[in-house]
């Protein structure tokens, strides 16, 4: 389709007409308050040395399972919505230390998002990895909050030392309206677990006869040495342990997404499972306009055939 010579001067006409009114727009129309669903959460982040095994991907480079969470929170902060409050939690031992109280997540993004890039395995405060333990602690700490704020707990479910059948731990208070998502990280193939010192710095990978594989009660027990003798001893490797979290997900009524690919499925998961609650945002328009009017000018003076023939 060829427009005449007057046709294509009234079309870029108009359009820089529209431009100018929409970058009028984005710069002096009234923000509006909407009213928006939203939630408050605790991110707890499992730093404990089974996450710096590489056996994950970002953008289909390979990555440690550690760097991937963290990645993968920060891509779910960003598809949350204004008016959702978010804290930051870090788990090693039996513990999950809050780093940040949940705070609003659009005014306070750059301060979550730098907290994120310090998290490593050099701010662990010991070797041993008690998830469920973690899991209920984040839990207690959550109800002292106000809101309360649901959990998602990211990890490997990696315990070492390992947990007997007969020792798994139970949740025996009540949850209340508090819930959650299990977020596995890690492949399926047990992999050498990387070995570092407290300053962070790697030493190679432990060795089997430097782990515990079996839990710390065993000798306390009535077994027989050669029961003993026949379980596998290959603590010093690891995968995801998908049925570890499936068990504690069903304990406690969360809910566990294995490895997912995109952030909308946690939030997705989250949406059905925890309380939201109303939230009046004052809306800011201005980057739909400055949207469009960008858009108007590419269309102005790119080489499309519409205007330009």
């Amino acid at each position: 389709m060829k427009l005449s010579y007057q046709s294509r001067i009234a079309a870029s006409a108009f359009l820089m007409l529209l431009v100018i009114v929409l970058i009028m727009s984005a710069l002096w129309f009234p923000r509006t308050d909407r009213t928006v669903k939203v939630m408050d959460l605790l991110f707890v982040i499992d730093i404990t040395q089974s996450m710096d095994v590489t056996d994950v991907e970002i953008n289909g480079e390979p990555a440690t399972r550690l760097e991937w969470a963290k990645e993968y929170t920060k891509r779910t902060l960003q598809s949350l919505p204004c008016g959702s409050h978010v804290g930051l939690a870090a788990f090693s031992e039996s513990r999950s230390l809050i780093l940040i109280n949940p705070v609003e997540i659009c005014s306070s993004y750059n301060d979550l998002t730098q907290m994120l890039s310090k998290l490593d395995g050099s701010i662990a405060w010991a070797l041993s990895s008690e998830v469920s333990k973690a899991v209920f602690g984040a839990i207690d700490q959550a109800k002292l909050m106000d809101p309360t704020p649901d959990v998602v707990f990211i990890t490997d479910g990696h315990e070492a030392p390992p947990l007997h059948a007969t020792l798994f731990p139970k949740y025996k208070k009540k949850m209340g309206e508090l819930s959650g998502v299990f977020v596995g990280v890690g492949g399926d193939t047990l992999l050498p677990i990387p070995k570092h010192n407290f300053d962070g710095t790697a030493d190679g990978f432990w060795k089997q006869n430097e782990v515990l594989h079996e839990d710390v009660y065993a000798s306390l027990r009535s077994e027989s040495q050669e029961v003993r003798d026949a379980r596998p001893k290959n603590e010093h490797l690891s995968s995801q342990k998908q049925s570890h979290l499936e068990n504690l997900a069903s304990m406690l009524n969360f809910d566990y997404i294995v490895s997912p690919d995109k952030a909308k499925t946690v939030i997705n998961a989250l949406e059905n499972k925890v309380k939201t609650r109303d939230q009046v945002v004052n809306y800011n328009w201005a980057p739909w306009f400055a949207a469009i009017a960008l858009f108007m000018l590419v269309l102005l003076y790119l080489p499309f055939r519409l205007i330009r023939d």
